[in-house]
């Protein structure tokens, strides 16, 4: 999954590369009128913006998964060591426990 992810974002990266690159280059054209060129720079600008909200999630994500693979090797070589409680975030095959008070009520 994480490949094909990956992939599609390199994908949708390179297509948004081609429209920025047309956007900028209408918002240059003598040709185009006054007020296409706003629009065109303004397209251009959301653009810009997309790809790097894109770029950015992706970093975030992969900084995640390194850190998630980091812990996991240090409780390993120190097993008589367990995290602090709320340190490890459970995930979908461990579910997370419930409190006593919700338990009661």
């Amino acid at each position: 999954m994480s490949k094909w992810r990956q992939s599609e974002r390199h994908n949708m990266i390179a297509a948004l590369r081609d429209l920025i690159d047309e956007a900028s280059r209408m918002a240059k054209s003598k040709r185009a009128p006054a007020s296409e060129r706003i629009r065109w720079t303004r397209l251009a600008g959301q653009l810009i913006w997309y790809k790097d909200a894109i770029l950015r999630s992706m970093s975030l994500e992969s900084m995640e998964n390194e850190m998630f693979v980091i812990k996991k090797q240090v409780f390993e070589k120190k097993p008589e060591q367990k995290p602090p409680p709320g340190y490890m975030y459970p995930t979908f095959a461990e579910p997370a426990k419930r409190s006593e008070t919700q338990e009661q009520g």
